[in-house]
């Protein structure tokens, strides 16, 4: 893979629109704006298409983990299934999609790139709770099947706070181009957050989302939707809005007047999710 692409097809699940249409119609409006049409899963089991869905490794190929997650344990009318994913999958995209045995929600791959005077390397970025949920299986046998899946790409562990019972890596990182990560490390206590920016820093330039203050939701600005183009931040009715959108804005400078923020605090402090656990995007 060379320079990962910008995602230009956005989707949503049926039950967001339907429960939130508020919410879904100032996106969708948005998007349109921009010639961007907002597609819907059909036939889904909750909101967060980001975690069920396939995640995209080529333009052509998508992978399929199982979505199990350990934080659905009491809710599992909530998994859709497999067999929904792929298929929606399949007819929306026209790629191949493997299916790996690997218990792991799509939150948890933050996509990134090396680029040095060897050319460019593909990173994936995912928190350590992926060996957690397959805690059945070697961690060396874990890797190995990553590595089988994501062929040619570099891969980076971060670890897990407990507290984070998702543990995914999209409310941590945002990828900007040009060997260089926004972070948001704030909310981590302090030994977790110190490991994460060496990680981090022994491939990146690490710049911190800076905020007047921190809550247990500021993760919420950096979960994002980004396609090629427009980029649309949660906003969480809080006076420090305005400083995550100025320098979200500043730092992705060739979107110029297309980053625009979107209130959903209501979804946010309800379900722990935002707008790129929301949309489900890609590339053709």
């Amino acid at each position: 893979m060379t320079n990962p692409k910008r995602p230009d097809n956005i989707f949503f699940s049926d039950t967001f629109r339907k429960d939130y249409p508020g919410i879904y119609n100032e996106l969708a409006a948005i998007l349109s704006r921009h010639n961007i049409a907002a597609g819907i899963l059909e036939g889904t089991y909750d909101y967060w298409c980001r975690d069920y869905m396939p995640v995209q490794v080529s333009r052509n190929e998508f992978v399929q983990f199982k979505y199990h997650p350990d934080y659905l344990k009491n809710l599992r009318r909530y998994e859709t299934p497999t067999r929904v994913t792929v298929e929606l999958a399949k007819r929306i995209t026209g790629a191949t999609v493997k299916i790996s045995p690997l218990i792991a929600d799509g939150g948890n791959f933050t996509f990134a790139g090396i680029e040095d005077e060897q050319g460019f390397t593909p990173v994936v970025i995912m928190t350590e709770k992926i060996f957690a949920e397959n805690c059945t299986i070697a961690k060396e046998n874990v890797i190995e099947e990553l590595h089988a899946l994501f062929p040619g790409y570099k891969l980076l562990f971060l670890p897990w706070d407990r507290e984070d019972i998702c543990g995914h890596t999209d409310g941590i990182v945002r990828y900007l181009g040009n060997n260089r990560l926004l972070v948001n490390l704030n909310v981590y206590p302090d030994d977790i957050a110190a490991t994460m920016r060496e990680i981090l820093e022994s491939c990146f330039e690490v710049i911190d989302l800076k905020l007047s203050s921190y809550s247990d939701d500021s993760w919420a600005y950096i979960n994002m939707i980004q396609t090629d183009r427009v980029i649309i931040v949660p906003g969480l009715g809080l006076p420090y809005d305005v400083q995550a959108l100025s320098q979200i804005k500043e730092l992705f400078p060739d979107y110029e007047e297309r980053v625009y923020q979107v209130q959903m605090s209501s979804v946010i402090k309800e379900y722990g999710g935002a707008l790129n656990c929301l949309s489900w995007t890609f590339f053709k």
